[in-house]
């Protein structure tokens, strides 16, 4: 009974590869074909409160923690998300995808969301690591795929008439901080050099998760957290704020000496950029991070990583800045939202 069970499973997937061949449509039942790829029952997210801006730019930055897995396992809410919140342009970090997948994943969403333009950066390193993508309904003048530093895929510069955006995964320092170095010394001394070339042309909106909390209200228990855990190190939160400017005082040696003594937000006057959440809510709760384990969402253990930075000339278009926290769950980092006025 089970061989005959298999041959018949065989001959129908044989017949169904030469229907494929066959007929017009084969783009189309292909397109289906991928899209139908996915897992059965999908968790509901309650997305109510979202809805599209009536006008303005509105660009979306979201760390998906994997591209294909959303697809595969949210591909229904995601759906429903980019219908509601109907981005002008998506900036997506770890999509976690090699060149040779590109084409199906952009299928899968161009069936999920029509009438984007899409650019992508791969990782050429590491398989399943890091890689970004813009989605964006309005066409780049000219689009950039190189990292400042190596080839893992961490950024993508789109030039629009009036701005660039630069679509960014800064690297992770590692758990046991084995990447520090080349994240403080290297990478972020290269980056501040390409955002200082950038904005000798036009202003820039810098987003991404950029893999640092600047300021001890940025993470939950930064009395442990700080100079031993990646995104907390004084080196890291330093080099942002030379960018995006602070308290304008210097850590004192014995800062430096006493982990558990408060820095504040490092940084003097920075380059003439603007972090959003921090101009509009400097006191408020920014999240957008909370890891799956150990139960860091109940406990609100949260980290602010994700960030949208922006030019000083653009201060008197910000419209407003939201998180989607009702989006936990499909990625362990939620989304960030960013209306511009026109």
């Amino acid at each position: 009974m089970a061989r005959g069970k298999k041959r018949r499973a065989k001959a129908e997937v044989k017949d169904s590869k030469e229907n494929s061949k066959s007929g017009d449509g084969s783009k189309k039942a292909k397109k289906k074909a991928a899209v139908v790829k996915k897992s059965g029952e999908q968790k509901t997210y309650n997305l109510d409160g979202i809805s599209a801006a009536d006008s303005g730019l509105k660009i979306v930055t979201w760390n998906v923690n994997g591209l294909n897995s959303i697809l595969d396992k949210n591909d229904k809410v995601l759906k429903e998300y980019l219908a509601k919140e109907a981005p002008d342009i998506l900036c997506v970090q770890e999509t976690k995808l090699t060149e040779d997948k590109i084409e199906l994943a952009q299928e899968r969403l161009d069936y999920i969301a029509s009438g984007y333009h899409y650019t992508w950066s791969c990782c050429t390193t590491k398989k399943g690591y890091s890689g970004t993508l813009i989605m964006s309904k309005i066409e780049p003048v000219k689009v950039v795929t190189e990292d400042v530093v190596g080839s893992e895929g961490r950024m993508i510069v789109a030039e629009f008439e009036k701005h660039f955006i630069i679509c960014c995964y800064v690297p992770n320092s590692g758990m046991k901080l084995g990447r520090l170095d080349y994240r403080t010394g290297v990478w972020d001394l290269k980056f501040r050099e390409k955002l200082e070339d950038l904005t000798k042309e036009k202003p820039v909106i810098w987003c991404g998760d950029l893999n640092v909390a600047h300021g001890d209200n940025d993470v939950a228990d930064w009395k442990k957290k700080r100079n031993k855990v990646p995104g907390m190190c004084d080196g890291e939160r330093e080099n942002f704020g030379f960018i995006v400017g602070g308290d304008g005082k210097e850590i004192t040696d014995e800062q430096r000496a006493k982990r558990t003594l408060s820095i504040g937000r490092p940084g003097g006057e920075g380059m003439g950029f603007t972090d959003v959440w921090q101009k509009l809510y400097p006191e408020e709760e920014g999240y957008t991070f909370w890891s799956y384990r150990f139960n860091a969402r109940g406990k609100n253990n949260g980290w602010r990583l994700d960030y949208f930075v922006v030019s000083k000339e653009l201060e008197g278009q910000i419209e407003s800045i939201e998180r989607r926290p009702e989006l936990w769950g499909p990625s362990d980092h939620v989304p960030l939202v960013l209306t511009l006025k026109e």
